[in-house]
């Protein structure tokens, strides 16, 4: 049999390799284990990117959207073979509500993400089971994520985030200026969050271990 990370991928291999149905699949999505019990006070509004700055993670369409909304904010953490290339677009662009903070890790990036208004995750290439877009619910806060590969499954539209078209600069910016504007429906979003249940380390040991046997 075959442990697929979503249900994307699972449907990705059964579409080209047809056989694959006649196997014993099941699908365990990456674990994560409970961070905190209630979300934070997010006194600091801003939306937050957090990871490699390459084409195929979107960032230079999610900074384009922001160079035509100047009063929300966005911090990008993270390094990348884009990193100059985009800091050179929002420098001619003269987009100042852009922040670079270079790479982060360990407590500086959960304070980050933990105290973001929204994390955005706009990849634009098949992401299977992203991290960032599990922990960043665990942290109590909500994520905008692009609708591609199996980003959509990890996040409750309407509930605990929000979704928009793939490497679509105008859907983005529609749903930043939706979401940056309702300070209401974001604190619903954050206290949704703290409801968010991912496999444990030992509910995931079950499952892997009930499949071995």
């Amino acid at each position: 049999g075959l442990i697929y990370v979503s249900q994307f991928a699972k449907q990705m291999h059964e579409k080209y390799m047809p056989e694959l149905k006649e196997k014993r699949n099941i699908v365990l999505y990456n674990l994560a284990d409970k961070i905190l019990d209630a979300p934070a006070q997010k006194t600091d509004r801003y939306f937050l990117f957090f990871g490699r700055l390459s084409y195929e993670k979107g960032v230079k369409t999610l900074i384009s959207a922001f160079k035509d909304m100047p009063n929300s904010n966005l911090k990008i953490a993270g390094t990348g073979p884009l990193e100059d290339e985009l800091k050179d677009y929002t420098k001619s662009n003269n987009v100042t509500n852009v922040e670079f903070l270079g790479y982060k890790s360990g407590k500086e990036l959960t304070d980050l993400v933990e105290n973001a208004y929204f994390i955005i995750v706009p990849s634009e290439w098949y992401e299977n089971c992203p991290f960032s877009v599990m922990e960043s619910q665990m942290y109590g806060t909500p994520v905008l994520g692009a609708e591609i590969g199996g980003i959509p499954e990890l996040i409750q539209v309407g509930k605990t985030g929000e979704l928009f078209e793939s490497g679509n600069g105008k859907d983005l910016k529609r749903k930043i200026e939706k979401l940056w504007g309702d300070k209401k429906r974001c604190a619903e979003y954050s206290a949704n969050c703290k409801d968010i249940s991912f496999d444990t380390i030992d509910e995931y040991y079950e499952k892997i271990m009930k499949v071995y046997r």
